[in-house]
């Protein structure tokens, strides 16, 4: 419709957002991504990976995360490398990141991020932007690349 009325040769003339992809089927993102949406958007989604990584980890780690000293392994034993949030929280990044890597092979976008020469320089699409990695960051972005995925990404 919109190339008739637009009048151009391309097949699909405008770059659409599906609102409200959480929860979609796959059939009904692939028809999406057939009449050009480049982008779905995925909070409820991501939310819950979120949620369900801490959610995870508290389950997995119950026993150790009742005080802060005391757990299975003696009553004298700390139990700080539990209830760090450091470590929770990455638990829960790490789920959102999976699941990011789900919507982005069912949008057909995984392995699209191409690094530029030069350190810590990439381009998304046709722009190029400079980035500013710490050491854990980039190792992070480069094991994300091998899956089409650039997570933890600060760019200037």
């Amino acid at each position: 419709y919109a190339k008739d009325k637009l009048g151009c040769s391309e097949k699909h003339p405008m770059y659409l957002v599906m609102h409200g992809g959480s929860g979609s089927t796959d059939s009904e993102i692939a028809e999406a991504v057939s009449h050009g949406v480049v982008k779905m958007n995925i909070d409820t989604d991501t939310q819950w990976a979120y949620w369900d990584g801490m959610r995870a980890f508290e389950l997995e780690n119950r026993a150790y995360l009742q005080g802060q000293i005391g757990n299975p392994k003696g009553a004298d034993k700390p139990n700080k490398k539990f209830y760090d949030p450091r470590v929770w929280v990455r638990k829960a990044e790490e789920s959102m990141r999976d699941r990011v890597v789900v919507s982005m092979a069912k949008l057909s976008s995984a392995g699209k991020f191409t690094p530029l020469q030069g350190k810590g320089v990439c381009e998304v699409g046709n722009t190029k932007r400079q980035a500013a990695l710490c050491p854990k960051t980039a190792a992070a972005l480069a094991a994300a690349l091998a899956v089409g995925v650039a997570v933890g990404m600060k760019l200037k």
